[in-house]
């Protein structure tokens, strides 16, 4: 199974520490050549697509992946848009959800309030 790993660009460290819990998983991992979350995921092994712009990377990645794991986003993050390119496309999106004073949360917590999957562990895929 291909899974894509998006995130925010202001990486906490409770997001590295999700990453890394995530990439221990067996499956094969995608995400958008960035910096941030989708950066620790390269370095863990991770693949990445590379479009000619974030409108064309999101489309390739929901190509290329399974399922879409959402670690942290912010509010009005790109990550929203890349979610929905993959329920587009009927592939199901999973939300890491986050502390609701947090910043970088609202973008999941939003995504959950509106139908994604809440991804509690690896064992929830």
């Amino acid at each position: 199974m291909k899974i894509g790993v998006i995130g925010s660009r202001r990486m906490s460290e409770y997001g590295k520490r999700v990453v890394r819990m995530i990439m221990k998983n067996k499956a094969e991992f995608w995400t958008i050549k960035t910096v941030g979350i989708n950066s620790e995921v390269i370095k863990s092994g991770g693949k990445y697509v590379e479009g000619e712009n974030f409108y064309e990377s999101n489309k390739e990645l929901a190509q290329v992946c399974d399922k879409l794991i959402i670690v942290e986003a912010g509010e009005n993050s790109g990550t929203i848009l890349v979610a929905k390119e993959f329920l587009d496309v009927g592939k199901e999106v999973w939300c890491v959800p986050g502390r609701i004073d947090d910043e970088q949360s609202k973008g999941c917590n939003y995504l959950i309030k509106n139908g994604a999957m809440v991804l509690t562990g690896m064992d929830d895929i």
